[in-house]
């Protein structure tokens, strides 16, 4: 694991990242979404719509918890959809308002600038919403070559297919992409899909918990991580 500076065996071994993989809430942008309110008020829909059970909440996040309710009601299609819906809505009005006031963390939009003119490609993986993404890109805009939310799939981060169809859009190989992320489900899904790794120290991941999660990189945030991959001393 290892921070800010990378010896000369780490930078060499990362000569060959054609595309940065980044996620989006708590890495590129702080948008600071309460999801204890959001968890709570999902977990209160379920009690309305009587398909809570104990301990359901506890091992799922939160788009979890409604797949699985969902799957619950597969055959009733009509309550299906209306669970969806109204599910959606509760995320939404947690998740948009803080969306539009977010804003991206100090010397990200520079930072990736700095990428794409380098020639590297960019990727957003998140599991936000397109409009809640926009909130913040219509006002804040950030280079990207590919953006995909949660409503473009139905298997999101952890998942590997997440950042698997990142990949195949920009057109780069596993072994030539580095997924960066302040959650464990970045690494998690990078480490699924065969992909280097970087945690970033920007939320509430310590370096010890990206340690122990495997990430083959660390990064006090993303414009230390930019600068390094483009320390002018690689060969």
């Amino acid at each position: 694991m290892i921070m800010h500076k990378l010896p000369e065996q780490t930078r060499a071994g990362l000569c060959d990242i054609e595309a940065v993989v980044f996620d989006f809430d708590g890495t590129l942008v702080h948008t600071d979404i309460d999801f204890a309110a959001m968890r709570q008020g999902i977990v209160e829909h379920l009690h309305q719509w009587g398909l809570w059970e104990p301990g359901v909440e506890e091992s799922r996040y939160v788009l979890e918890i409604i797949a699985w309710a969902e799957e619950r009601l597969q055959d009733d299609p009509s309550r299906q959809q209306q669970y969806r819906q109204e599910a959606r809505e509760i995320i939404h009005e947690v998740e948009l308002p803080h969306c539009q006031r977010a804003e991206p963390f100090p010397g990200v939009p520079e930072a990736l600038q700095r990428l794409r003119a380098a020639g590297r490609k960019i990727g957003i993986i998140t599991r936000n919403s397109h409009e809640g993404v926009a909130a913040v890109l219509c006002r804040h805009p950030l280079p990207y070559d590919v953006l995909i939310t949660r409503d473009d799939l139905s298997n999101v981060k952890p998942h590997q297919e997440h950042l698997e169809q990142a990949l195949t859009e920009l057109g780069v190989a596993a072994s030539q992409a580095l997924m960066v992320g302040d959650h464990a489900t970045d690494i998690q899904c990078g480490r699924a899909a065969g992909v280097r790794t970087c945690g970033v120290l920007t939320a509430k991941t310590t370096l010890q918990q990206f340690h122990e999660l495997g990430a083959d990189l660390a990064f006090a945030d993303v414009p230390a991580l930019v600068e390094a991959l483009l320390d002018e001393r690689l060969p």
